[in-house]
């Protein structure tokens, strides 16, 4: 008897623990950048039920799965929603991909997700943020740096023009980006 209830207290406790999250101290960078990802004025969205209500309100937009330049992965953590001017600054990015390299396209691996997105996530991608998200506003994307015009594998020139529209559009006031090394993409953060 004593097995059985020192078992249920230890599992009630590990399911208590799990569902809290560990906060780490966030860099000056993380802070930066999570700054201009509040600043389209959209609350930290917890849940679908909030991220339908934002899109009808017009404070989120549906991306179209396939733009002029890019793709939009099949999305198992996030949603294919954007600020509208994190929707206006991907349509661009990708007109100069475009532009400068051809008839490629580059592919969006995350968008928007809600809080429950977020953990969910936490347990397979070691950079999913113990803290809110980017993406949880409404205005962050990972856009893979090792897959182009579907194929997956490296392609170093594609990759290097990608970078430098980003380091531009950056230099512009237009997002934040950091090279994300383990997951293979570019975690954009638009701006406002």
């Amino acid at each position: 008897m004593k097995r059985i209830a020192a078992f249920l207290l230890l599992s009630s406790f590990t399911i208590v623990n799990a569902q809290k999250r560990n906060v780490i101290e966030p860099s000056a960078e993380y802070v930066m950048h999570l700054n201009a990802a509040k600043s389209h004025n959209v609350e930290l969205i917890k849940n679908k039920k909030q991220l339908d209500k934002l899109a009808k309100q017009g404070k989120l937009v549906k991306v179209k799965q396939r733009g002029y330049g890019y793709r939009i992965d099949d999305l198992t953590h996030s949603h294919p929603y954007l600020v509208p001017k994190g929707n206006t600054i991907l349509v661009e990015i990708a007109r100069e991909f475009v532009k400068q390299t051809g008839q490629n396209f580059f592919v969006v691996t995350s968008m928007t997700r809600t809080e429950s997105d977020q953990n969910r996530l936490r347990n397979i991608n070691p950079n999913a943020s113990s803290n809110d998200s980017s993406h949880s506003f409404g205005s962050a994307i990972d856009i893979s740096y090792v897959r182009f015009n579907h194929v997956k594998g490296p392609n170093a020139k594609l990759e290097k023009s990608l970078e430098n529209i980003l380091k531009q559009f950056e230099k512009e006031g237009k997002l934040y980006f950091v090279k994300e090394r383990k997951m293979k993409c570019f975690h954009i953060i638009f701006r406002k």
